[in-house]
């Protein structure tokens, strides 16, 4: 403390200058900034939150989540700093920027999510239908090149069919057998045997009630239509018999559990079994040589009728319908030649 009087240094308690003995008065102390004078600082926080949501637009979630989570904390800071810390149009737009973005990228990469998903299930489906060709062709080798009974759930002399009746007369939910039922029928099959395993036997997108969604046609030993027995290599008893098993369906994803075989005309331009609409417009099939295909319908009217009767059969409203595009009738013929290995009748063009 200084004397105002002689300008003696004093120590600060000193009431009295040690010099000149003139009496020392304490400086009053400075007054308090006002808040005026105060310069506000921006939130670091905040330039945080708008460079990662800037980044997000590229970086998508590694740098959205982050900048939404530090404009939050940001925009809590500033409005508890009373004006001391600015920066809040930085903290909206690090928030808005990546929620616009991870938007953005949710409705381009859904469809696409979807697709795969969709892919996956039928890669599942195609496996099953594999598995059950593999066990189809040991059981002809170990019957003497006999294939099993394919009308599902119809019982012949020595030929035990390859699958129990699962299935009632009407295919509504309400009259389903249950599910102990069904699956004491798919154990009961021949086949069951060489495939011990209860959802080989169900599409992935099958209706949900039905454990068995797979059929084998009519020519592999199921049911002979009009015209086919009385020629050689159409139905078939024997393996013996295909000519070219690569291109002789065996088994066909109809999505639902129907009675006895997948039918198919042999000697008319018509459809018998409406055609399976499944996965992404189409089904999936399995060949005697032990492959298995997806095909993807062409025509608009198979897709429709398939659509309109997806996962319904009823005996007395079977409509036995002929295509009348080209994209439709080559559905019909690919099935056909498919099922009975040719064409039971002349083309009209």
């Amino acid at each position: 403390m200084y004397c105002p009087k002689c300008r003696t240094e004093n120590p600060d308690q000193a009431k009295f200058c040690s010099a000149c003995g003139a009496v020392l008065t304490p400086a009053p102390p400075a007054p308090p900034e006002s808040p005026e004078s105060i310069m506000p600082k921006t939130s670091g926080l905040a330039i945080a939150a708008l460079v990662l949501g800037l980044l997000s637009i590229l970086l998508g979630f590694l740098t959205g989540l982050p900048a939404i989570i530090l404009g939050i904390i940001a925009l809590v800071k500033i409005e508890k700093s009373g004006g001391r810390i600015t920066g809040k149009g930085f903290a909206v737009t690090g928030i808005v920027v990546p929620v616009f973005s991870i938007a953005l990228t949710m409705l381009i990469l859904l469809p696409v999510l979807s697709r795969t998903r969709a892919q996956a299930k039928r890669a599942v489906c195609s496996s099953n239908l594999r598995q059950l060709s593999l066990a189809w062709t040991i059981y002809a080798d170990d019957y003497d090149d006999h294939i099993t009974n394919g009308a599902a759930g119809q019982q012949r002399a020595n030929e035990l069919p390859w699958t129990g009746r699962d299935w009632s007369l009407d295919n509504s939910s309400s009259q389903l057998l249950t599910e102990s039922e069904q699956i004491q029928a798919i154990k009961s099959g021949a086949l069951w045997r060489y495939c011990p395993y209860e959802k080989i036997y169900r599409c992935p997108t099958g209706l949900s009630e039905h454990l068995r969604t797979y059929s084998i046609v009519d020519s592999m030993n199921g049911i002979a239509r009009e015209g086919t027995e009385e020629e050689q290599g159409v139905y078939i008893k024997r393996r013996t018999q295909i000519r070219q098993p690569a291109s002789r369906i065996v088994f066909i994803d109809t999505g639902c559990a129907i009675p006895e075989t997948y039918a198919v005309y042999y000697n008319q331009q018509k459809w018998w079994d409406q055609p399976p609409v499944r996965h992404d417009d189409g089904t999936t099939v399995s060949f005697a040589d032990g492959h298995s295909e997806y095909w993807r319908w062409m025509g608009k009217e198979t897709i429709e009728h398939g659509k309109t009767a997806a996962g319904i059969y009823n005996p007395n409203a079977i409509d036995h319908w002929s295509p009348q595009t080209p994209t439709d009738i080559e559905d019909l013929h690919k099935t056909q030649r498919g099922t009975w290995g040719r064409l039971g009748y002349y083309l009209s063009y």
